[in-house]
């Protein structure tokens, strides 16, 4: 069985994925969107309903965390210089 994933490594995946897709011209707002309409449209009711409490909890942090933009080439992990979101 194949171990399970932490929450720092699911954030740093996320985090990769966001770059990519800005990469490509996306702004991060958009790429989000478009992460958000995959996820919304495969998931159940119910993750959605809990997805939309963890939004209104979490979401100031997130909108306020000032993300390392120099990590991209490193083998360091991707974060946030004011905020831990590995609890998320």
């Amino acid at each position: 069985m194949a171990p399970k994933l932490n929450s720092d490594i699911i954030v740093d995946v996320i985090e990769a994925t966001i770059r990519v897709l800005v990469d490509t011209g996306l702004t991060r707002d958009e790429a989000l969107q478009v992460m958000l309409s995959q996820v919304a449209a495969q998931v159940s009711p119910d993750v959605m309903k809990i997805a939309t409490k963890l939004n209104e909890k979490y979401h100031h942090d997130f909108d306020q965390a000032k993300w390392h933009a120099d990590n991209r080439k490193q083998d360091t992990p991707v974060g946030s210089a004011e905020f831990a979101f590995g609890p998320l």
